[in-house]
């Protein structure tokens, strides 16, 4: 199948690009629009039909708006994470593309969520992907979500095809970022979080102690963060 520039997907379903006081009257306008159209591939629809259960976030397009670094932005086009992949997908009339390059993209919102493109650290080695939002400020709280295909077997049976089935599993990780740093991996325990954050210690034990949260819940852990923004927002 040709590859359709996205330029001329947002001009044919008529999804207006825009920039802080500008209104671009044609999309091939914003060069970051041109050079995501030489980089959209078309993804297969057929690509997971024989694997159980699916890769996605939400499987349905949410529509949503691309920012761009320079604050440009493209509004109301459907997407949806691939966590598979690691790639932001959108769909136009039935023709699902990969959003591409994701580099010179500042976020992405659909579905009342938010994600990033970062680096961040696995082990010695550096890695670029998307991650969720959760805690905004200077310093991110992030999760990130990575799914593999699996091979499962079943009991024996008469049919032909195999006594197995392949299915998706999908494990979610957190992780903190300050600045522009790479985004670190943490475990949801105190002491993995404080070390991640490195300074203000001895603030944060107590903000832990006195207000019973705790660091195994996703919206304690977010309130941690928050907190933690509060003390290092006049540097």
């Amino acid at each position: 199948m040709k590859t359709k520039s996205v330029i001329f997907i947002l001009l044919f379903i008529g999804f207006p690009v825009l920039s802080f006081g500008q209104i671009y009257s044609t999309p091939n306008t914003n060069p970051k629009i041109i050079e995501m159209m030489h980089r959209s591939l078309v993804v297969e629809k057929d690509a997971y039909i024989k694997v159980y259960g699916d890769p996605f976030v939400d499987k349905d397009f949410e529509k949503g708006i691309i920012v761009f670094k320079d604050s440009s932005r493209a509004r109301d086009i459907p997407l949806r994470l691939n966590t598979y992949s690691d790639n932001i997908e959108l769909d136009v009339n039935d023709t699902v593309k990969v959003l591409s390059p994701p580099d010179i993209i500042d976020h992405v919102e659909f579905g009342h969520r938010q994600f990033i493109y970062s680096r961040f650290k696995e082990g010695a080695f550096h890695k670029n992907g998307f991650f969720e939002v959760l805690a905004q400020g200077n310093c991110k709280l992030l999760l990130r979500r990575e799914s593999i295909i699996k091979r499962e077997q079943l009991p024996a049976s008469n049919y032909e095809g195999g006594n197995y089935r392949d299915y998706f599993r999908t494990a979610q990780t957190y992780y903190i970022k300050k600045g522009n740093n790479p985004a670190i991996r943490i475990s949801k325990s105190k002491k993995s979080i404080l070390n991640a954050l490195g300074d203000h210690k001895s603030e944060l034990g107590k903000y832990i102690k006195d207000h019973h949260l705790k660091l195994s819940k996703e919206d304690d852990l977010i309130d941690l963060i928050y907190y933690y923004n509060s003390l290092t927002s006049g540097k």
